[in-house]
């Protein structure tokens, strides 16, 4: 067995490990307030916000048949030291109701699942997720119709995150339509397409970056601003780039490619020729972008993941939990067979 393997499998017994030791709550309903019994499936009146409460500090919050596809409005609490949110198989949509960003992390790790976040607005940064000081791993969510007043209008990130196989679209900010980091961020095999940032010197309709950002075989296209519409950096930052991007307009961006990476210019912009659907239900827990047969984007990825310093773990399935092809397709959507989008 080789040692990338090895590891990915140390990684999934890691995580089984821990999450059967830590306290788990199930979501039963979709209202507010309520209280959660650890260990309970059958909580009448275990609600999301009563769930991270209790979970605070390392717990796991899961959501029961009946809870699952449905919708709960916010607010929810901040989450601090640490919570697991997995709404697997079949997804839960959050909704901040265009008044609340869905989440403010204060601390601890979080690992983010299954989850569609919209209508969050960051009253001044992250209108889905503001990540004051956390760990967090967002994996398999569509990030949409979230906007902030000035930083990250999908992701504000001050501290550590990683995004894999995950959507961000239709969100708006001023510096940062999908993302604004000034902390360390990996995107992996994710798309970032359709957001924008418009307001005073507004820059990064995709991602606007001030730290370390490590990219691999992610969409990053189609985004929209005056200043680095795809990817902007601010103070000289750098770009890791490990490969296998598809990035439209990377002119602006302070990035070392890999050999690899597909990079358009202001001139000649990439086009990843998404589905004339755009956003929509191609199965799994999310709503993805599918993408035409004739796109630059299948079989250019890579998705076995990175065995050197930073650690990207291997993606065999894409957003929907498809397994991917090989080779796979860059971003969430994986063109398993020609027929996904492939007739427009």
């Amino acid at each position: 067995m080789n040692g990338l393997l090895t590891n990915f499998l140390f990684c999934i017994a890691l995580t089984a490990s821990s999450h059967a030791s830590a306290s788990t709550y199930t979501v039963t309903s979709t209202g507010s307030g309520g209280a959660c019994t650890a260990g309970s499936t059958i909580d009448p009146n275990c609600t999301l916000d009563a769930a991270i409460t209790a979970g605070n500090g390392g717990g796991v919050v899961h959501f029961s048949a009946a809870v699952q596809t449905q919708t709960i409005n916010g607010p929810f609490p901040n989450i601090q030291n640490g919570v697991t949110i997995d709404a697997s198989p079949n997804g839960v949509v959050l909704d901040g109701f265009n008044t609340y960003n869905v989440f403010y992390v204060e601390s601890g790790q979080v690992l983010l699942s299954h989850l569609t976040l919209q209508h969050g607005l960051g009253s001044n940064s992250g209108g889905a997720i503001n990540n004051s000081g956390g760990d967090v791993t967002v994996e398999a969510c569509t990030i949409a119709h979230n906007v902030a007043s000035l930083f990250g209008g999908g992701i504000y990130n001050q501290s550590t995150m990683t995004i894999l196989n995950s959507t961000l679209t239709d969100n708006h900010g001023v510096h940062g339509g999908g993302i604004f980091s000034s902390g360390t961020l990996t995107v992996a095999n994710s798309t970032i397409t359709g957001n924008f940032a418009s307001g005073v010197n507004n820059n990064g309709g995709g991602i606007a970056q001030d730290n370390v950002l490590n990219l691999r075989s992610s969409i990053v296209a189609l985004n929209t601003s005056d200043s680095g519409p795809d990817i902007n950096n601010f103070s000289g930052s750098a770009i890791l780039s490990l490969g296998f991007n598809l990035i439209g307009d990377g002119g602006s961006a302070n990035i070392s490619p890999d050999a690899s990476d597909q990079i358009g210019n202001v001139v000649a912009p990439l086009d990843p020729l998404f589905a004339a659907a755009g956003l929509a239900a191609n199965g799994g827990a999310t709503s993805t972008l599918a993408l035409q047969s004739a796109s630059p984007a299948r079989a250019a990825g890579n998705c076995e993941g990175r065995p050197t310093v930073p650690i990207v773990p291997a993606e065999p399935l894409d957003e929907r939990d498809v397994a991917r092809s090989v080779p796979c397709t860059v971003g969430a959507f994986d063109m398993t067979s020609i027929f996904f989008g492939g007739f427009e």
